[in-house]
């Protein structure tokens, strides 16, 4: 027996030497990590009286700053299949603890309905290295699966974001909301602010509350002219850019305190992108001047990137399949990975795109994540052969 295993480190050695690893190139151009989600007991006193509450934190490292996204609802089974974001659920808690709100700076609506409140299928970091880093969460919804894939590239101190909506019953609107605090908690540290919003089209000033065209307003500066980096206060502010629909309308909220801005889509909108600055340790004015000068650059990005991800782009579907045959030739691999061909088999059928078609969202979150399952199957089959012949 003993004999049998030195056999199979020996066969495992071999099929490295002539299989190796890619080689570690040093430092990557955009790191992104996915911490592990966490869970606690919410207060006994609140709404949610000792509820468990779930979070989940991804940290993307680009050249000039981090950027975290946060993912977080009370997930306890007292809400019966259904999950309750306590003040939003995707949230932005860097580089900045102001600017774009921690605990829920993106909501996403269909038909009126916000998808917070559905379970999340999955958040995975499915892209990381010299050329950009890709961070997916994915709800499985009653009206559609939904995509929100964030973006981290080198050379570009803003996070781009992508957001398919893949229905799956009729879709009659689709809205967005964003919420950030520019600078400054104020109220929370009893200081008064004067918030300002900054278009291409207007300047809209605290208290007011404006409805505009969204193709006139396809970027905002969020700032506030008291909290000010010039003026030794506050942490700087924040931005949005989105590449406009030919119909879209976007209204904006400055309260003294929090900042909402909510953007009505058309009801056959399937993919909106966008990019969210926070300007952590940035004046006013320079960053004013720093969107206003790139933001034609960043919106022809977002019209034109492929942000399909690398094992995505890289699955070619006619060669897993041509694994599953040729483990189906073998009897050792038949006898020996019998469970694992038939999960294969299954997921090949699952994964299979329409003809001429880019897999949807659920086909893509499913490949991504069983294509780890599927490389380590590859080298059990030749794990399996090679002691098959020794």
């Amino acid at each position: 027996m003993l004999g049998r295993y030195v056999v199979a480190t020996l066969a495992l050695i071999m099929l490295m030497a002539v299989c190796p690893c890619p080689a570690d190139d040093g430092p990557t151009g955009v790191g992104l990590s996915l911490g592990p989600a966490k869970e606690r007991r919410l207060s006994p006193d609140g709404d949610h009286p000792n509820h468990m509450h779930r979070e989940q934190v991804a940290t993307f490292s680009l050249s000039e700053r981090s950027y975290r996204i946060a993912w977080k609802a009370c997930v306890d089974p007292a809400h019966e299949g259904r999950v309750v974001p306590i003040e939003g659920y995707i949230g932005m808690p860097g580089p900045s603890s102001a600017n774009w709100y921690h605990s829920g700076f993106l909501f996403i609506r269909l038909n009126g309905h916000d998808i917070g409140t559905t379970p999340l299928s999955s958040m995975m970091a499915v892209e990381s290295g010299p050329e950009r880093a890709i961070l997916d969460l994915v709800w499985r919804d009653e009206a559609a699966n939904v995509r929100a894939r964030f973006v981290g590239l080198p050379g570009y101190d803003c996070l781009l974001c992508e957001i398919a909506i893949e229905p799956v019953t009729e879709i009659t609107s689709v809205g967005l909301e964003l919420r950030c605090y520019p600078s400054y908690f104020t109220a929370w540290n009893r200081r008064d602010g004067a918030r300002r919003i900054q278009t291409p089209s207007r300047l809209v000033e605290q208290g007011d509350d404006v409805t505009g065209s969204l193709a006139e307003n396809w970027w905002a500066v969020y700032y506030d002219d008291i909290f000010d980096v010039a003026k030794g206060e506050g942490a700087g502010p924040c931005s949005m850019l989105i590449v406009p629909p030919e119909d879209g309308e976007i209204r904006f909220a400055p309260g003294g305190y929090a900042v909402t801005t909510n953007i009505t889509l058309p009801a056959d909108t399937t993919r909106v992108r966008m990019a969210f600055w926070d300007h952590n340790g940035v004046t006013n004015a320079d960053a004013l001047a720093e969107v206003s000068r790139r933001a034609d650059e960043v919106r022809a990005l977002l019209e034109d990137a492929d942000f399909t991800p690398a094992p995505v782009a890289g699955f070619d579907i006619a060669e897993a399949r041509a694994e599953v045959q040729r483990a189906l030739a073998s009897e050792a691999a038949r006898e020996a990975l019998a469970e694992q061909i038939g999960q294969m088999q299954a997921w090949l059928e699952a994964a299979e795109p329409a003809r001429g078609e880019a897999p949807g969202v659920a086909a893509e979150e499913e490949l991504l994540r069983s294509i780890d399952i599927y490389n380590s199957f590859k080298w059990d089959v030749k794990l399996v052969e090679l002691l098959h012949e020794l």
